[in-house]
């Protein structure tokens, strides 16, 4: 396992099976599983001059029903951390296991959307192309809100293309407004916010931008080279309006503050 802290978050390369267990409690998770689309060797050939598109993402990702048992396990000891909010981005396959573990757990639950600017073609044979995502929204008495009354629960943004600012080596990379819209409405300033399928680690860029403390596990230690390089120039590149959260106390054996 290599651990690594970032100004207020703290970054695992290991299985999330592993470490949820060892995690004290949290305010929040926003999370982006795996969605079990990929396609066995498959691409997708674009117009002359754009190239081709791999559609077969992530290993063990073409066996939804295997993926699915493994997002609803770790689900379940992500729920045991406490959260208030919780939002998992998921493909529709996984989302009657998401909602079961959530409602089982007290927690209602309604969905969200990202609908994409400019969507990607249609993987072949589908027809429609994927011009929307969904999340799985679980909350409970007293969550956090930050939305107003009429909050829609559809955000708009454009999907990351190669070549584009802010893209990276990661093929499923969720926008950066998208996730910092969950951070936004869904913590306050110095609440910890949990990812543990944490991929590029936009979820982590969004705590260091808004003042937040995140937790992030990623098993690829290529994603999570990835992810501490984004998180690090975050913090280069402070919001001078976000206040930072306050250091943790050290207590001393007797339990009194240092």
């Amino acid at each position: 396992m290599r651990v690594e802290q970032i100004g207020d978050c703290t970054l695992y390369n290991a299985d999330c099976m592993d470490v949820l267990p060892t995690l004290g409690s949290v305010d929040a998770v926003i999370t982006d599983p795996p969605y079990s689309v990929s396609v066995a060797g498959s691409t997708v050939t674009g117009r002359k001059g754009k190239g081709t598109r791999n559609l077969d993402f992530f290993k063990g990702d073409t066996d939804w029903r295997g993926m699915t048992s493994i997002v609803g396990d770790a689900m379940s000891l992500a729920i045991q951390k406490g959260p208030r909010s919780f939002v998992a981005w998921c493909g529709h396959r996984q989302i009657g296991r998401i909602v079961d573990e959530l409602e089982g757990s007290g927690f209602a639950t309604r969905l969200i959307y990202w609908r994409k600017k400019c969507p990607p073609p249609s993987p072949p044979g589908a027809g429609f192309c994927s011009a929307a995502e969904h999340a799985v929204y679980g909350y409970k008495p007293g969550r956090q809100w930050n939305g107003g009354q009429y909050e829609h629960n559809v955000f708009d943004a454009d999907s990351y293309r190669f070549g584009q600012p802010g893209k990276v080596a990661h093929p499923t990379q969720k926008p950066f407004a998208l996730i910092a819209w969950n951070v936004r409405v869904l913590t306050d300033p110095g609440d910890t916010v949990l990812d543990f399928f944490m991929g590029s680690g936009t979820t982590l860029v969004a705590c260091a931008k808004l003042g937040r403390r995140g937790i992030g596990i990623e098993i690829d230690p290529g994603y999570f080279d990835i992810a501490c390089k984004r998180i690090e120039d975050a913090y280069k590149q402070p919001d001078m309006f976000v206040e930072r959260p306050a250091p943790a106390e050290q207590l001393s054996m007797l339990g009194e503050a240092k």
